[in-house]
């Protein structure tokens, strides 16, 4: 998944939707971490689960005799298991149910409705909800409830809506991290908008139960627990926990989701404040110190504006990357860039950003001397015992591009107990990157890192040069798309072709 940090944009691994065949092991990257987890670890949360007998029972909404649900989410998200569950409740209460789960050909990170009508005399014709039909729609995903399809069942005058607004990537997303959907307040609009608006209900399940009990794999079951205690649903707590035995599958976690679920419904501000801060399992790098001068280069070049922070972020990486020098020469050209800009559009900050981010980007490439410095620092010890729990032990999988040239086409398996002060050596040899004696240098992505590097530069004193009002949104399409040079070694060379290709084309333009 992806996540915004002060770097921009980072790929993380979501463990709670992380695949079990392990394919990712053999994925082109250079450097992947394995995490031996400890028992009883990850941290579960501090909070003391509520028991059965500590919640009311709910007081039915609906005496309907027949009753229609739709539940919508993204796949391999557990979809379909709750609706198996609600089914296998139901039928333990003694209710018909009849269901059908329109998957298509999603198996992960694509839309998901299943369909459930409950009766408990009427004989039903049919498994599928027609138009407006829905009393509930339990939307475990936003986009996927807010979609045209999904709301066809639903009508303002009864349709209630329970929704988590964790946001869930799809598989665009996944594979296209640039891109980005409707907001979330823009899919609660439109879900009041086709809907009993008074009477929904969202709540970010995925950090409560994360927070709860330090995976958010159980969202789903925690809605479910909302739903049910709120009367929205005709089965009894008791068979749903029965049903949640029965599946057999993290009962214990389950059974404290969805009793999670019903105490939100009955005091939400007290199950939020339950949750643990430390519990997120996922770690940032902490950035170096700025120091005193360059702290103050920046305010001189960029002035007090939103943008300092930003300015002043990409620097100290730079100072971790490399060195003060290379923080400075930096700091230098972003501040000639935000002149120029100042010039033709006074107040505009958008190309002096997405020069900052295009230069840092390109600049701060990962090679080994980078990937060491990851690998050897303390963050990543707190990261491995995020995921792992105290004296977790991990493994790094290791493939050099300058292996890769040589012919070894497996990654190296290296515990990083043992590979630490390696690491910590080989960090050391920053100072040698992009240097004749670089021994890592001389591999085609290193090039091609160089070669982008220079030529970007050299565009940024083209487009300053010949900046004015009518070309500045030009200019800042050109500085944006040094970000879309991601990925590693078969998937950057190409990528890294294509932009060489544009940029060199801009220019032309540009000098004509």
């Amino acid at each position: 998944h992806t996540v915004d940090t002060p770097l921009g944009k980072k790929t993380s691994v979501d463990q709670s939707s992380c695949n079990l065949d392990s394919s990712c092991l053999e994925g082109d990257c250079p450097s992947f971490m394995t995490v031996a987890v400890q028992a009883g670890s990850p941290d579960k949360g501090t909070a003391t689960s509520p028991t059965g007998d500590d919640l009311p029972d709910p007081t039915p909404l609906t005496d309907t005799d027949i009753f229609d649900l739709r539940l919508a989410g993204i796949g391999g998200t557990g979809v379909v298991t709750a609706a198996q569950l609600l089914g296998t409740a139901a039928m333990l209460d003694g209710v018909d149910v009849r269901g059908l789960d329109q998957t298509g050909l999603s198996q992960k990170a694509g839309p998901v409705v299943s369909d459930l009508r409950l009766s408990r005399s009427t004989e039903m014709s049919s498994n599928l909800l027609g138009r407006g039909e829905a009393d509930v729609i339990l939307a475990f995903d936003l986009l996927v409830a807010a979609d045209y399809r999904a709301l066809a069942g639903a009508t303002k005058e009864h349709t209630v809506v329970v929704a988590s607004t964790t946001s869930t990537p799809t598989g665009a997303m996944v594979g296209h991290p640039e891109s980005e959907g409707p907001s979330v307040v823009e899919l609660i609009a439109r879900l009041d908008d086709n809907t009993r608006a008074g009477s929904n209900r969202f709540v970010d399940a995925g950090s409560i139960t994360l927070g709860l009990l330090g995976s958010s794999e159980q969202a789903n079951v925690f809605i479910l627990g909302v739903a049910v205690q709120a009367g929205l649903i005709p089965v009894t707590p008791a068979a749903l926990e029965r049903a949640i035995t029965l599946n057999g599958v993290a009962v214990d976690a389950n059974l404290a989701a969805f009793r999670w679920g019903r105490a939100w419904t009955l005091d939400p501000e007290r199950v939020e404040a339950s949750t643990s801060p430390t519990s997120t399992g996922r770690t940032l790098m902490e950035l170096p110190e700025l120091p005193d001068s360059l702290r103050a280069a920046v305010s001189s070049q960029i002035g007090d504006t939103v943008l300092t922070g930003v300015i002043e972020a990409l620097a100290a990486d730079l100072v971790g990357y490399q060195d003060r020098k290379c923080a400075a020469d930096f700091v230098e050209t972003v501040g000639f860039v935000c002149a120029a800009e100042q010039q033709v559009a006074p107040g505009s900050t958008r190309l002096t950003e997405a020069m900052a981010r295009g230069l840092h980007k390109l600049t701060a490439y990962k090679d080994e001397y980078e990937v060491a410095r990851l690998l050897s620092g303390s963050d990543s010890r707190a990261l491995i015992e995020a995921v792992g729990g105290q004296g977790a032990k991990a493994t790094w999988h290791l493939h050099p591009p300058l292996l890769q040239a040589l012919g070894v086409g497996r990654k190296l398996r290296i515990p990083s107990n043992l590979g630490r002060p390696v690491m910590a050596l080989l960090r050391l040899g920053r100072h040698l990157r992009g240097t004749p004696i670089d021994p890592f240098g001389r591999t085609r992505v290193r090039r091609l890192e160089r070669m982008m590097l220079g030529e970007y530069q050299l565009a940024i004193a083209t487009v300053v040069d010949s900046l004015s009002a009518e070309n500045l949104d030009e200019a800042v399409n050109m500085a944006t798309s040094a970000m879309a040079v991601r990925g590693f070694e078969d998937l950057k060379l190409q990528r890294g072709k294509v932009f060489l290709e544009d940029l060199r084309r801009y220019l032309a333009g540009a000098t004509n």
